[in-house]
Protein backbone atom coordinates (compact mmCIF):
# COMPACT_ATOMS: atom_id res chain seq x y z
CA UNK A 1 0.00 0.00 0.00
CA UNK A 2 2.84 2.42 0.81
CA UNK A 3 5.97 2.83 -1.29
CA UNK A 4 8.16 -0.20 -1.79
CA UNK A 5 11.18 1.50 -0.22
CA UNK A 6 9.26 1.99 3.05
CA UNK A 7 8.28 -1.69 3.13
CA UNK A 8 11.88 -2.66 2.41
CA UNK A 9 13.22 -0.34 5.10
CA UNK A 10 10.88 -1.82 7.69
CA UNK A 11 11.77 -5.39 6.71
CA UNK A 12 15.46 -4.53 6.98
CA UNK A 13 15.37 -2.93 10.42
CA UNK A 14 12.94 -5.49 11.88
CA UNK A 15 15.63 -8.14 11.41
CA UNK A 16 17.02 -6.75 14.68
CA UNK A 17 14.70 -7.23 17.69
CA UNK A 18 13.22 -3.93 18.84
CA UNK A 19 14.64 -4.18 22.37
CA UNK A 20 18.12 -4.46 20.85
CA UNK A 21 17.42 -1.42 18.68
CA UNK A 22 16.39 0.54 21.76
CA UNK A 23 19.54 -0.52 23.62
CA UNK A 24 21.64 0.66 20.67
CA UNK A 25 20.40 4.27 21.08
CA UNK A 26 20.18 4.31 24.87
CA UNK A 27 22.61 7.22 25.24
CA UNK A 28 20.57 9.26 22.76
CA UNK A 29 17.37 8.50 24.68
CA UNK A 30 18.99 9.64 27.94
CA UNK A 31 20.12 12.86 26.28
CA UNK A 32 16.69 13.32 24.71
CA UNK A 33 15.03 12.97 28.10
CA UNK A 34 17.31 15.57 29.68
CA UNK A 35 16.81 18.05 26.83
CA UNK A 36 13.05 17.44 26.83
CA UNK A 37 12.86 18.59 30.46
CA UNK A 38 14.09 22.01 29.35
CA UNK A 39 12.13 22.24 26.09
CA UNK A 40 8.96 20.67 27.54
CA UNK A 41 8.80 18.49 24.43
CA UNK A 42 10.89 15.87 22.70
CA UNK A 43 13.67 17.50 20.63
CA UNK A 44 13.29 17.08 16.88
CA UNK A 45 16.61 15.29 16.47
CA UNK A 46 15.57 12.67 19.00
CA UNK A 47 12.14 12.13 17.47
CA UNK A 48 13.80 11.53 14.12
CA UNK A 49 16.38 9.12 15.55
CA UNK A 50 13.59 7.21 17.31
CA UNK A 51 11.62 7.04 14.07
CA UNK A 52 14.71 5.73 12.31
CA UNK A 53 14.58 2.53 14.39
CA UNK A 54 10.82 2.16 13.94
CA UNK A 55 9.57 3.42 17.30
CA UNK A 56 6.47 5.00 15.79
CA UNK A 57 5.59 2.27 13.27
CA UNK A 58 5.77 -1.04 15.13
CA UNK A 59 2.01 -1.24 15.72
CA UNK A 60 1.15 -0.59 12.07
CA UNK A 61 0.34 -3.46 9.68
CA UNK A 62 2.97 -4.62 7.16
CA UNK A 63 1.04 -3.00 4.30
CA UNK A 64 1.78 0.39 5.86
CA UNK A 65 5.41 -0.37 6.64
CA UNK A 66 4.80 -1.57 10.19
CA UNK A 67 5.73 -4.62 12.26
CA UNK A 68 2.19 -5.65 13.19
CA UNK A 69 3.05 -6.26 16.85
CA UNK A 70 0.43 -7.31 19.37
CA UNK A 71 -0.24 -5.91 22.83
CA UNK A 72 2.42 -7.86 24.77
CA UNK A 73 5.24 -6.83 22.43
CA UNK A 74 4.04 -3.22 22.34
CA UNK A 75 4.02 -3.09 26.15
CA UNK A 76 7.57 -4.45 26.30
CA UNK A 77 8.78 -1.71 23.95
CA UNK A 78 7.10 1.13 25.84
CA UNK A 79 8.39 -0.28 29.15
CA UNK A 80 11.96 -0.40 27.87
CA UNK A 81 11.99 3.23 26.73
CA UNK A 82 10.09 4.48 29.80
CA UNK A 83 12.63 2.83 32.10
CA UNK A 84 15.21 5.13 30.47
CA UNK A 85 13.01 8.25 30.59
CA UNK A 86 9.31 8.62 31.29
CA UNK A 87 8.62 11.51 28.91
CA UNK A 88 10.42 9.82 26.04
CA UNK A 89 8.49 6.63 26.76
CA UNK A 90 5.26 8.61 26.80
CA UNK A 91 6.03 9.98 23.34
CA UNK A 92 6.72 6.46 22.07
CA UNK A 93 3.47 5.05 23.39
CA UNK A 94 1.25 7.93 22.30
CA UNK A 95 2.67 8.20 18.79
CA UNK A 96 2.77 4.47 18.04
CA UNK A 97 -0.71 4.15 19.53
CA UNK A 98 -2.41 6.99 17.65
CA UNK A 99 -0.65 6.06 14.41
CA UNK A 100 -2.34 2.67 14.71
CA UNK A 101 -5.70 3.79 16.11
CA UNK A 102 -6.48 6.25 13.32
CA UNK A 103 -6.33 3.57 10.61
CA UNK A 104 -9.08 1.43 12.14
CA UNK A 105 -11.73 2.86 9.81
CA UNK A 106 -9.45 4.68 7.37
CA UNK A 107 -9.58 4.11 3.62
CA UNK A 108 -6.43 3.04 1.76
CA UNK A 109 -5.93 6.34 -0.07
CA UNK A 110 -5.64 8.43 3.11
CA UNK A 111 -3.63 5.74 4.93
CA UNK A 112 -1.15 5.70 2.07
CA UNK A 113 -0.95 9.49 2.00
CA UNK A 114 -0.12 9.66 5.71
CA UNK A 115 2.26 6.72 6.03
CA UNK A 116 4.16 7.15 2.78
CA UNK A 117 6.20 9.44 5.03
CA UNK A 118 8.55 7.30 7.16
CA UNK A 119 8.45 9.99 9.84
CA UNK A 120 4.64 10.14 10.03
CA UNK A 121 3.52 10.96 13.55
CA UNK A 122 -0.09 11.69 14.50
CA UNK A 123 -0.97 13.72 17.58
CA UNK A 124 -4.42 14.36 19.00
CA UNK A 125 -5.56 17.14 21.33
CA UNK A 126 -8.89 15.97 22.74
CA UNK A 127 -8.90 17.36 26.28
CA UNK A 128 -10.46 20.60 27.58
CA UNK A 129 -8.68 23.65 26.14
CA UNK A 130 -6.43 25.79 28.30
CA UNK A 131 -7.13 29.51 28.11
CA UNK A 132 -8.78 31.56 25.34
CA UNK A 133 -9.57 29.55 22.24
CA UNK A 134 -11.80 29.62 19.15
CA UNK A 135 -14.22 27.11 20.67
CA UNK A 136 -14.95 23.47 19.89
CA UNK A 137 -17.18 24.00 16.90
CA UNK A 138 -17.44 22.81 13.33
CA UNK A 139 -19.75 23.22 10.37
CA UNK A 140 -20.20 21.62 6.98
CA UNK A 141 -18.55 23.44 4.11
CA UNK A 142 -19.45 21.85 0.78
CA UNK A 143 -18.19 18.28 0.82
CA UNK A 144 -15.79 19.07 3.65
CA UNK A 145 -15.96 20.69 7.08
CA UNK A 146 -14.65 23.86 8.67
CA UNK A 147 -13.22 23.74 12.20
CA UNK A 148 -12.83 26.26 14.99
CA UNK A 149 -11.40 24.14 17.73
CA UNK A 150 -8.82 23.94 20.49
CA UNK A 151 -8.03 20.85 22.57
CA UNK A 152 -5.41 19.89 25.12
CA UNK A 153 -3.07 16.96 25.84
CA UNK A 154 -1.74 16.66 22.29
CA UNK A 155 1.35 14.72 23.38
CA UNK A 156 4.13 14.81 20.81
CA UNK A 157 2.54 17.72 18.95
CA UNK A 158 5.79 19.63 18.22
CA UNK A 159 7.03 16.72 16.07
CA UNK A 160 3.66 15.68 14.62
CA UNK A 161 2.95 15.56 10.89
CA UNK A 162 -0.84 15.17 11.35
CA UNK A 163 -3.44 15.91 14.01
CA UNK A 164 -6.46 13.69 14.60
CA UNK A 165 -9.72 15.19 15.89
CA UNK A 166 -12.47 12.86 17.07
CA UNK A 167 -16.05 13.68 16.07
CA UNK A 168 -17.37 13.52 19.62
CA UNK A 169 -15.13 16.43 20.68
CA UNK A 170 -16.55 18.91 18.17
CA UNK A 171 -20.11 20.30 18.03
CA UNK A 172 -21.82 20.79 14.68
CA UNK A 173 -23.11 24.38 14.68
CA UNK A 174 -26.11 23.41 12.55
CA UNK A 175 -27.40 20.61 14.78
CA UNK A 176 -25.91 21.20 18.21
CA UNK A 177 -24.83 17.56 18.13
CA UNK A 178 -21.38 15.99 17.81
CA UNK A 179 -19.92 16.18 14.31
CA UNK A 180 -20.88 13.48 11.81
CA UNK A 181 -17.21 12.97 10.90
CA UNK A 182 -13.75 12.78 12.44
CA UNK A 183 -10.89 14.76 10.97
CA UNK A 184 -7.25 14.42 9.93
CA UNK A 185 -5.43 17.76 9.72
CA UNK A 186 -1.91 17.96 8.24
CA UNK A 187 1.00 19.88 9.72
CA UNK A 188 0.79 23.56 8.85
CA UNK A 189 -2.98 23.64 9.24
CA UNK A 190 -3.05 23.26 13.02
CA UNK A 191 -1.32 25.53 15.52
CA UNK A 192 0.46 24.38 18.67
CA UNK A 193 -0.49 26.49 21.68
CA UNK A 194 2.20 26.39 24.37
CA UNK A 195 0.23 25.26 27.43
CA UNK A 196 2.17 22.23 28.74
CA UNK A 197 4.05 23.39 31.85
CA UNK A 198 3.92 20.50 34.29
CA UNK A 199 6.20 18.61 36.64
CA UNK A 200 5.41 15.01 35.68
CA UNK A 201 5.93 13.93 32.04
CA UNK A 202 7.31 17.41 31.56
CA UNK A 203 9.06 16.53 28.33
CA UNK A 204 6.07 15.01 26.54
CA UNK A 205 5.05 18.18 24.68
CA UNK A 206 1.37 17.66 25.53
CA UNK A 207 0.35 21.15 24.45
CA UNK A 208 -2.99 22.36 23.08
CA UNK A 209 -3.65 22.24 19.36
CA UNK A 210 -5.76 24.91 17.68
CA UNK A 211 -7.57 24.96 14.34
CA UNK A 212 -9.02 28.38 13.52
CA UNK A 213 -11.26 28.55 10.44
CA UNK A 214 -9.56 25.36 9.23
CA UNK A 215 -11.04 23.66 6.17
CA UNK A 216 -10.89 19.84 6.12
CA UNK A 217 -11.45 18.43 2.61
CA UNK A 218 -13.49 15.25 2.10
CA UNK A 219 -10.38 13.15 1.46
CA UNK A 220 -9.21 13.90 5.02
CA UNK A 221 -12.43 12.82 6.72
CA UNK A 222 -12.98 9.70 8.80
CA UNK A 223 -16.25 8.16 10.06
CA UNK A 224 -17.65 9.65 13.24
CA UNK A 225 -16.80 6.46 15.15
CA UNK A 226 -13.33 6.29 13.67
CA UNK A 227 -11.85 4.29 16.56
CA UNK A 228 -14.50 1.57 16.51
CA UNK A 229 -13.21 -2.02 16.30
CA UNK A 230 -11.83 -2.65 12.84
CA UNK A 231 -12.48 -5.41 10.35
CA UNK A 232 -9.82 -4.08 7.98
CA UNK A 233 -6.75 -5.56 9.68
CA UNK A 234 -6.02 -9.10 10.92
CA UNK A 235 -4.18 -8.14 14.10
CA UNK A 236 -6.60 -8.33 17.09
CA UNK A 237 -4.98 -5.17 18.45
CA UNK A 238 -7.24 -3.27 16.03
CA UNK A 239 -10.23 -4.74 17.85
CA UNK A 240 -8.71 -4.48 21.33
CA UNK A 241 -10.72 -1.82 23.21
CA UNK A 242 -7.85 -1.27 25.67
CA UNK A 243 -5.23 -0.32 23.07
CA UNK A 244 -4.93 3.25 24.33
CA UNK A 245 -5.13 2.00 27.91
CA UNK A 246 -2.44 -0.68 28.05
CA UNK A 247 0.04 1.75 26.51
CA UNK A 248 -0.41 4.14 29.44
CA UNK A 249 0.05 1.29 31.90
CA UNK A 250 3.23 0.31 30.08
CA UNK A 251 4.73 3.74 30.73
CA UNK A 252 4.00 3.38 34.45
CA UNK A 253 5.59 -0.09 34.49
CA UNK A 254 8.70 1.22 32.76
CA UNK A 255 9.10 4.23 35.06
CA UNK A 256 8.78 1.92 38.06
CA UNK A 257 11.36 -0.48 36.63
CA UNK A 258 13.78 2.38 36.07
CA UNK A 259 13.25 3.72 39.59
CA UNK A 260 13.99 0.37 41.21
CA UNK A 261 17.11 -0.09 39.09
CA UNK A 262 18.35 3.41 39.94
CA UNK A 263 17.70 2.89 43.63
CA UNK A 264 19.63 -0.39 43.64
CA UNK A 265 22.57 1.44 42.04
CA UNK A 266 22.32 4.13 44.72
CA UNK A 267 22.09 1.59 47.54
CA UNK A 268 25.36 -0.04 46.51
CA UNK A 269 27.38 3.01 47.52
CA UNK A 270 25.38 5.47 49.60
CA UNK A 271 26.06 5.74 53.33
CA UNK A 272 23.26 7.85 54.84
CA UNK A 273 24.22 10.78 57.02
CA UNK A 274 24.59 9.69 60.63
CA UNK A 275 24.99 5.99 59.82
CA UNK A 276 28.02 3.81 59.19
CA UNK A 277 26.75 1.27 56.66
CA UNK A 278 25.66 1.51 53.05
CA UNK A 279 21.99 1.35 52.17
CA UNK A 280 22.45 -2.11 50.68
CA UNK A 281 23.37 -3.51 54.12
CA UNK A 282 20.33 -2.11 55.92
CA UNK A 283 17.49 -4.62 56.49
CA UNK A 284 14.75 -2.05 55.88
CA UNK A 285 16.24 -1.21 52.49
CA UNK A 286 16.54 -4.88 51.57
CA UNK A 287 12.92 -5.35 52.61
CA UNK A 288 11.71 -2.42 50.53
CA UNK A 289 13.59 -3.54 47.43
CA UNK A 290 12.06 -7.00 47.76
CA UNK A 291 8.59 -5.52 48.26
CA UNK A 292 9.02 -3.18 45.30
CA UNK A 293 10.14 -5.98 42.99
CA UNK A 294 7.25 -8.21 44.06
CA UNK A 295 4.63 -5.53 43.50
CA UNK A 296 6.04 -4.54 40.13
CA UNK A 297 6.27 -8.12 38.89
CA UNK A 298 2.75 -8.90 40.12
CA UNK A 299 1.05 -5.98 38.36
CA UNK A 300 3.09 -6.52 35.22
CA UNK A 301 2.01 -10.16 35.09
CA UNK A 302 -1.61 -9.07 35.62
CA UNK A 303 -1.42 -6.69 32.65
CA UNK A 304 0.31 -9.17 30.36
CA UNK A 305 -1.98 -12.07 31.26
CA UNK A 306 -5.19 -10.11 30.73
CA UNK A 307 -3.98 -8.69 27.41
CA UNK A 308 -2.93 -12.13 26.16
CA UNK A 309 -6.31 -13.58 27.14
CA UNK A 310 -8.22 -10.67 25.59
CA UNK A 311 -6.45 -10.82 22.23
CA UNK A 312 -6.58 -14.63 22.11
CA UNK A 313 -10.31 -14.38 22.81
CA UNK A 314 -10.74 -11.91 19.92
CA UNK A 315 -8.82 -14.21 17.60
CA UNK A 316 -8.83 -13.73 13.81
CA UNK A 317 -11.15 -11.40 11.94
CA UNK A 318 -14.87 -12.17 12.27
CA UNK A 319 -14.90 -13.27 8.62
CA UNK A 320 -12.43 -15.97 9.65
CA UNK A 321 -14.27 -17.07 12.78
CA UNK A 322 -13.06 -14.50 15.30
CA UNK A 323 -14.82 -11.76 17.26
CA UNK A 324 -15.26 -8.09 16.46
CA UNK A 325 -15.60 -7.14 20.15
CA UNK A 326 -14.72 -9.02 23.34
CA UNK A 327 -17.14 -10.42 25.86
CA UNK A 328 -17.32 -8.39 29.07
CA UNK A 329 -15.64 -11.14 31.09
CA UNK A 330 -12.45 -10.68 29.03
CA UNK A 331 -12.67 -6.89 28.87
CA UNK A 332 -13.03 -5.84 32.48
CA UNK A 333 -9.94 -7.70 33.81
CA UNK A 334 -7.77 -5.93 31.22
CA UNK A 335 -9.18 -2.56 32.30
CA UNK A 336 -8.63 -3.31 35.97
CA UNK A 337 -5.10 -4.60 35.39
CA UNK A 338 -4.02 -1.41 33.65
CA UNK A 339 -5.42 0.94 36.30
CA UNK A 340 -4.03 -1.23 39.10
CA UNK A 341 -0.59 -1.26 37.47
CA UNK A 342 -0.47 2.54 37.25
CA UNK A 343 -1.64 3.07 40.83
CA UNK A 344 0.67 0.42 42.25
CA UNK A 345 3.67 1.75 40.32
CA UNK A 346 2.94 5.22 41.69
CA UNK A 347 3.01 3.81 45.22
CA UNK A 348 6.18 1.80 44.64
CA UNK A 349 8.10 4.72 43.12
CA UNK A 350 7.02 6.91 46.03
CA UNK A 351 8.25 4.28 48.51
CA UNK A 352 11.56 3.99 46.68
CA UNK A 353 11.98 7.76 46.64
CA UNK A 354 11.21 7.92 50.36
CA UNK A 355 13.81 5.24 51.07
CA UNK A 356 16.42 7.19 49.08
CA UNK A 357 15.73 10.14 51.43
CA UNK A 358 17.21 13.53 50.46
CA UNK A 359 19.08 12.05 47.49
CA UNK A 360 15.77 11.16 45.89
CA UNK A 361 14.53 14.75 45.85
CA UNK A 362 17.61 16.34 44.31
CA UNK A 363 17.00 17.67 40.82
CA UNK A 364 20.04 15.82 39.45
CA UNK A 365 18.69 12.47 40.69
CA UNK A 366 16.77 10.27 38.23
CA UNK A 367 14.60 9.23 41.16
CA UNK A 368 13.25 12.78 41.45
CA UNK A 369 12.07 12.78 37.82
CA UNK A 370 10.69 9.27 38.11
CA UNK A 371 8.62 10.26 41.14
CA UNK A 372 7.03 13.07 39.13
CA UNK A 373 6.50 10.86 36.09
CA UNK A 374 4.96 7.98 38.04
CA UNK A 375 2.48 10.39 39.62
CA UNK A 376 1.57 11.95 36.28
CA UNK A 377 1.10 8.59 34.57
CA UNK A 378 -1.26 7.46 37.32
CA UNK A 379 -3.25 10.68 36.90
CA UNK A 380 -4.26 9.87 33.32
CA UNK A 381 -8.01 9.39 33.03
CA UNK A 382 -7.70 6.04 31.28
CA UNK A 383 -5.76 4.45 34.18
CA UNK A 384 -6.74 6.62 37.15
CA UNK A 385 -7.81 5.39 40.59
CA UNK A 386 -11.46 6.08 39.60
CA UNK A 387 -11.55 2.80 37.68
CA UNK A 388 -11.49 0.88 40.96
CA UNK A 389 -14.91 2.35 41.75
CA UNK A 390 -16.28 2.13 38.21
CA UNK A 391 -15.36 -1.53 37.91
CA UNK A 392 -16.16 -2.28 41.54
CA UNK A 393 -19.75 -1.25 40.88
CA UNK A 394 -20.13 -4.02 38.34
CA UNK A 395 -19.12 -6.65 40.92
CA UNK A 396 -22.16 -5.77 43.03
CA UNK A 397 -24.72 -5.78 40.27
CA UNK A 398 -24.52 -2.34 38.67
CA UNK A 399 -24.22 -2.15 34.87
CA UNK A 400 -20.88 -1.16 33.28
CA UNK A 401 -20.32 2.56 32.79
CA UNK A 402 -21.38 3.97 29.44
CA UNK A 403 -17.75 4.89 28.72
CA UNK A 404 -16.82 1.20 28.92
CA UNK A 405 -19.75 0.05 26.83
CA UNK A 406 -18.86 2.58 24.12
CA UNK A 407 -15.45 0.93 23.69
CA UNK A 408 -16.98 -2.40 22.72
CA UNK A 409 -19.79 -1.19 20.47
CA UNK A 410 -19.36 -2.20 16.81
CA UNK A 411 -19.87 0.41 14.10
Amino acid sequence: MVRADIIERQERISGTPMLERIASIRESLVAAGDEAQQLRHLPAWASREMADIGLYRYALPPELGGENLRAREQIEIVEAVSAIDGSVGWCVQISSEINALVIRQMGPALATKIFDDWYALVCSGLGPPNGPNPGRRCRRDGDGWRLNYQGSFASGAPNATWNYLMAAQCVDEATGEPAAASFMIPKGEFEIVDTWDTSGMRGSGSHDVRMADCYVPPEHLLPARSLAPSELWDNPTYRNPTHAIYNKAAVALGVCTGAIDNFVDLAMGKVPWGLSTTLKDQPVVQYRIGEAKAKLMAVRAFVMDTQDRLETHLGPLPAKGGRLVPDWEYFWPALLACAHAAQTCREVVSMINNTAATTGCRMDSPLERQLRDAQQAANHALISYRHYEQLGKTFVGHPPADSYKALIQPV
